[in-house]
């Protein structure tokens, strides 16, 4: 589900970072790195959950054309935000991301938010930070 703010009259959907959101997600969904990269700016920073820190499109499009090669994952998500303030885009998704083996069974299994800033550059929205965070397991009863 995408909650649309509103800001100054003009939705998200009217300022096409709707449309760039899912550009940028259905390129993670088919494992399509040419279609992932033109979702970047090339001065992109990608903060990965367990801290280690990419900067500039082509680590971040390295370590995807690594990731997409490798078929044993898949990625669940729920956008939970979508707001503009001006020029910037910001998204907030939960997802579970979670690997198997050849046959079939879940080795590794992750339940994490990441956050999508966006900058309105030359008429198009272009992600400039995703920040990666596991989410704290829940409190045992």
């Amino acid at each position: 589900m995408i909650l649309v703010n509103t800001e100054g009259g003009r939705s998200v959907a009217e300022s096409g970072l709707d449309e760039a959101l899912a550009e940028h997600l259905a390129a993670l969904d088919r494992k399509d790195l040419e279609a992932y990269a033109a979702t970047l700016a090339d001065e992109v920073v990608l903060i990965l959950p367990d801290g280690q820190v990419l900067a500039g499109k082509p680590a971040v499009v390295e370590l995807h054309r690594q990731l997409f090669a490798d078929g044993s994952w898949t990625q669940e998500r729920t956008v939970r935000t979508v707001t503009t303030v001006g020029s910037t885009g910001w998204v907030l998704i939960e997802y579970r991301f979670f690997t198997v083996d050849a046959d079939g069974r879940i080795v590794s299994d992750t339940n994490a938010y990441f956050t999508l800033t966006y900058a309105h550059v030359d008429g198009r929205w272009l992600v400039v930070a995703d920040q990666n965070t596991r989410k704290a397991p829940a409190a045992a009863q």
